[in-house]
């Protein structure tokens, strides 16, 4: 059996004609800075101060939604880096 090996870093050498080896997809984590609890209050003060409804309100929930799933994420992911 011939042995194919193609460049320094290749890892792998197969015999030729062996079936690729599968793809391994790898999740990568945002990293989520912490809010520190003064500033906290603070967006919680501006917060209760626009009108109900307001377009800022919506896209500071949508904020808050994207860390709590990017914290989920690195609980559940060892490649995180953390």
């Amino acid at each position: 059996m011939k042995l194919v090996c193609f460049g320094l870093l290749l890892v792998v050498c197969q015999p030729v004609g062996a079936p690729t080896p599968a793809q391994v997809t790898v999740a990568v984590c945002p990293v989520v800075a912490p809010w520190s609890a003064d500033y906290q209050k603070r967006l919680a003060a501006e917060l209760r101060a626009l009108p109900p409804g307001s377009a800022i309100e919506g896209a500071i929930a949508e904020a808050i939604s994207l860390r709590d799933q990017a914290r989920a994420c690195s609980r559940k992911n060892p490649w995180s880096g953390r």
